[in-house]
């Protein structure tokens, strides 16, 4: 086998190819120049590895074919930061000590994600402003209903200062109510900028809260402990948590379960904060239990489910919070466990 074999070999690959050698580029193949949008190798051999190669804070790593690979930053020409993954192996030559690095491009996956990201928060808002009549529903009917007792008082000429300024105070509760709805979903669709330093179990509260009409029937108790605040993106976690909240009040619904109930309690250790949300909805098939969380894998076709809400529920869990989630199913009972880092 020739070197001209070899160098065309070399320069074919599907990845990126760098060979280092006391921290100095050697040599580059062409799938890497295209990654780091450079014309030629002389631009880059020599050179620093840490010139187009920025390490993470916090190493990551992910399982591909049985092999572990390294997730890393790089750095192109234009300036452009290229998200990767890299597998190292040394080498001996000539007496001298290498390292080949092995370089796949995520810039496209990464891409895809964001966009199933927003496709899954798409369909969650449809879902939202079903909730949002159902939360206005009953304030509109009072806010009528007070306006027409006032109109009747006033055609029988029997209103007085007192009675009118209670109507008037109730109606403002009721506007002040919807409005705070509002608010809240709003600020669900935000895209978040910036982490906040906020509780759990605050987070909890919030999604409670915008559920309370479809969980109005359903026994919820929240075992509160005292849980440090984290610096986290509120609206990712929230989205987490609707989620799932969401998937037992329709599996309630589906299984007419009689008593239904959601328990949700919490856990801290010196690494992780743990939300554990248990309910008794007639729990997962085993069949399908190691599915629920593939994209588009669905049980509610004939809702219009789209297969990608427990799936965006682990992409965010394990991208955003650096944790996990985890589903359990015995008998009639389905605990899900979201366990997130503390030092993302």
């Amino acid at each position: 086998m020739d070197n001209k074999y070899l160098d065309s070999l070399f320069n074919n690959t599907i990845e990126g190819i760098i060979i280092i050698e006391d921290g100095f580029i050697k040599n580059i193949n062409n799938a890497m120049l295209d990654i780091l949008k450079y014309e030629k190798k002389e631009e880059l051999i020599n050179k620093l590895a840490t010139g187009i190669l920025i390490p993470n804070i916090h190493k990551k790593f992910l399982e591909f074919n049985n092999d572990i690979y390294e997730e890393v930053t790089l750095f192109s020409k234009n300036a452009e930061i290229v998200p990767a993954i890299i597998k190292i192996k040394d080498f001996e030559y000539e007496n001298s000590s290498y390292k080949i690095l092995y370089v796949l491009n995520l810039t496209e996956l990464k891409q895809n994600e964001t966009l199933l990201i927003e496709q899954s928060r798409m369909a969650a808002m449809g879902e939202m402003i079903s909730m949002i009549a159902h939360q206005w529903k009953q304030p509109l009917a009072s806010i009528a209903a007070a306006i027409s007792n006032l109109k009747f008082r006033l055609e029988i000429d029997k209103i007085d200062k007192e009675s009118l300024q209670n109507k008037l105070v109730d109606m403002d509760k009721y506007i002040i109510y919807m409005s705070e709805t509002i608010d809240d979903f709003r600020n669900f669709f935000k895209k978040d900028k910036e982490k906040m330093l906020v509780s759990l179990d605050y987070i909890v509260d919030i999604s409670l809260e915008m559920l309370n009409k479809p969980l109005s029937n359903i026994k919820v108790t929240n075992k509160k402990i005292k849980l440090n605040k984290l610096y986290i993106y509120k609206n990712e976690l929230l989205q987490v948590m609707l989620n799932i909240l969401n998937n037992s009040q329709d599996a309630f619904s589906e299984n007419k379960i009689e008593n239904p109930t959601i328990n949700i309690s919490y856990k801290e250790t010196h690494d992780e904060q743990i939300i554990i949300i248990k309910d008794n909805a007639g729990g997962i098939p085993k069949n399908i239990i190691d599915k629920i969380f593939d994209p588009y894998f669905t049980t509610k076709e004939k809702r219009n489910g789209t297969g990608l809400g427990l799936y965006m529920c682990k992409t965010i869990i394990e991208k955003h919070f650096k944790g996990e989630i985890k589903v359990k199913s015995e008998k009639q009972n389905t605990s899900f466990k979201i366990i997130i880092n503390k030092f993302i």
